[in-house]
């Protein structure tokens, strides 16, 4: 089973917003474990992060989630994610409360970003 961390929470560069799309922002998958992992107690207790698993499914399986952006020779990271869950979808109706989901629920939610 795969297991998402993914942030909840705004995450500002404070001394360049520039930079702001090289920091995870709301609705990032921050990491994907695997089945078993054990995320810190800071890590679960922080309010920065909601977890997700994604029972039968291994962690190469969801690896797209964390991808980045490079520019065409590869060299520069242009944006630190590609895709995101879109936050106010995670926020409301029956992902609101939602601690697992399927590959293809998480699937029909994530968006890549412009």
């Amino acid at each position: 089973m795969a297991r998402l961390c993914i942030r909840i929470l705004p995450n500002p560069n404070t001394a360049d917003p520039s930079l702001d799309v090289m920091r995870t922002q709301p609705g990032d998958v921050v990491a994907v474990a695997e089945d078993g992992h054990q995320f810190s107690f800071g890590e679960l207790n922080c309010g920065q992060y909601r977890f997700i698993d994604v029972p039968g499914i291994p962690q190469a399986d969801m690896i797209n989630l964390i991808e980045s952006v490079f520019d065409v020779d590869e060299a520069t990271m242009l944006r630190v994610r590609k895709v995101t869950l879109p936050i106010a979808e995670l926020s409301a109706g029956v992902w609101k409360n939602r601690t697992t989901a399927t590959k293809a629920q998480i699937d029909s939610i994530a968006t890549v970003k412009t």
